[in-house]
Parts: C-alpha cells; sequence; structure tokens
C-alpha cells in the first residue's frame, strides 16, 4: 500500500507541475488581454466558508496565482471544457 501511495504521489507531481506550466501560460495570456483591451477592474464577490477559503487561497498561490486570478483562470476553464 505504501509504494501505491509514493506512486500515485508521483504521478500528482507531474501532472501538478505540467498543470502548473500550463497555467502559468493562461494567466500571462489572460493579464495582457484584460490590461490591453480593459483596465478598469471589477469586484465580484463569491461566498464560501472559511476552510473553503484557506484550500482554495494555498492552491492557488502553490500555482503563483492569487485567489482572483485562480478564480478567473478555473471559470475559464469550465467554460472551455464544457462548451458553455
Amino acid at each position: 500500500m505504501a509504494k501505491k501511495k509514493q506512486d500515485m504521489a508521483a504521478i500528482l507531481d507531474g501532472f501538478e507541475a505540467a498543470a502548473a506550466k500550463e497555467h502559468e501560460v493562461k494567466e500571462a495570456k489572460a493579464v495582457t488581454v484584460d490590461t490591453v483591451e480593459d483596465g478598469a477592474r471589477a469586484t465580484a464577490l463569491v461566498s464560501m466558508t472559511k476552510s473553503d477559503k484557506d484550500r482554495l487561497t494555498a492552491i492557488a498561490k502553490a500555482h503563483g496565482l492569487s485567489l482572483s486570478a485562480f478564480f478567473r483562470l478555473a471559470a475559464d476553464e469550465y467554460i472551455a471544457n464544457h462548451e458553455w
């Protein structure tokens, strides 16, 4: 069982590294588009538990993103992958 966990950790580490790189490219593109097209910013409130916020913030920071950038990226990814 310990071997299985190590194998899964290795798989996830590789997946996370690839996902982080992909997210960096998309985030850079999103920032460029936002700055060029419309420099104005708007605020949206998202309600969640403190534990959800802490968990999502940790994930965002691990990938070099702010929570706001993480939410924008996640929303764009969801829309693109679910044909909205």
